[in-house]
């Protein structure tokens, strides 16, 4: 009978939902006066993905490039635009975040946590609305929970920085939208002990009404670099110079990226899918050259941080050949001469 009633504990045990491990939190990682970072996000086999050897071989990797900050991403799934629930990742990935996350602060990197939405239609996260306000509270309250999961996880692993948003455009926009994120923050922070930031949209951040609840005036900044990449990009430093002054705020862009496709630096934004397949490193490399020498020591800019490198950037199935990854292309060296200090 003993037998019986452990086999069947155990038969419970294995059906159970997985449970994320709970380890002391390490000691968080100051975010560098510096920050010279890199977004990383997981492959689709799970084997080589956040928290794999694989992944810790490549943060290795970017050390050496001069990498001192890792970014690592949270997904909330959505169904569409008119869906009031936000979808939490599962422990199984919870758990592989956590590793991510562990693994870059044992290597002695700055982490940081950015919860992005994900729509399953394909659909931007910055056209969410919900004009209906029954609509709108509910979504904003399932919003809460999915904020609330990122901070405790962040809190339980060290993490350096936290975002409470990223590109919710159309929301900024809305009157009492900046009242709901200084709660959010100051709820956020009852949880969390490290810093805050927004992910705004490159062409939002001007217009953000909740800056002063957060550390950092995050940007996604994909920024057309016009009319060409070395006065594009001066066009825009100085951009980011005066919303530091007008915010109080130091400018941390949290992702910038071009593709290795022709005229990358028109629509930075556009994903590979939505460009003819055609290869050109060298746009990739010159919008890299231009934006690194202009933004990344100005006194009102923090940092950048890369878009984006795979957990295993050696796979070719982690991203078209024409895509934003740049390792093992010439944007690389770029990179890790400015980063190392010498560009």
């Amino acid at each position: 009978m003993r037998i019986a009633l452990f086999v069947f504990g155990l038969l419970c045990a294995c059906q159970a939902s997985p449970r994320i491990v709970s380890l002391p939190p390490p000691q968080a990682i100051v975010l560098p006066l510096r920050v010279t970072g890199a977004n990383l996000v997981p492959v689709a086999d799970t084997r080589r993905g956040y928290g794999t050897k694989t992944a810790r071989a490549t943060v290795e990797r970017l050390k050496t490039l001069g990498v001192n900050t890792v970014s690592i991403l949270l997904e909330g799934r959505m169904t569409d635009l008119s869906d009031r629930h936000v979808r939490l990742p599962s422990s199984a990935e919870l758990e592989a975040i956590a590793g991510a996350l562990r693994d870059a602060n044992a290597q002695g990197l700055a982490t940081i946590l950015v919860p992005h939405l994900y729509l399953d239609d394909g659909a931007w996260r910055g056209r969410i609305t919900h004009d209906d306000p029954v609509a709108r509270e509910q979504w904003w309250e399932s919003y809460r929970a999915f904020i609330g999961t990122a901070a405790d996880l962040a809190e339980g692993t060290g993490t350096s920085l936290l975002a409470i948003g990223v590109e919710l455009k159309s929301l900024s926009a809305q009157p009492d939208f900046a009242a709901k994120m200084f709660a959010l923050a100051a709820e956020t922070r009852r949880t969390y002990s490290g810093a805050l930031t927004y992910a705004a949209n490159w062409d939002e951040a001007e217009a953000v009404a909740f800056w002063g609840a957060v550390d950092f005036a995050g940007i996604n900044g994909y920024y057309p670099l016009l009319p060409e990449p070395v006065r594009g990009a001066e066009a825009i430093g100085r951009r980011l110079t005066a919303l530091a002054s007008r915010t109080s705020k130091e400018v941390l862009v949290l992702e910038v990226g071009y593709r290795s496709s022709p005229l990358s630096h028109v629509k930075p934004w556009e994903w590979p899918r939505e460009v003819h397949a055609v290869v050109d490193d060298a746009s990739q490399a010159n919008c890299w050259a231009a934006v690194l020498s202009s933004w990344l020591n100005l006194p009102a800019v923090r940092g950048l941080l890369v878009w984006v490198i795979p957990t295993d950037p050696d796979d070719p199935a982690s991203e078209p050949r024409h895509g934003f990854n740049p390792l093992n292309k010439p944007a690389e060296e770029i990179i890790a001469r400015a980063f190392r200090g010498n560009a």
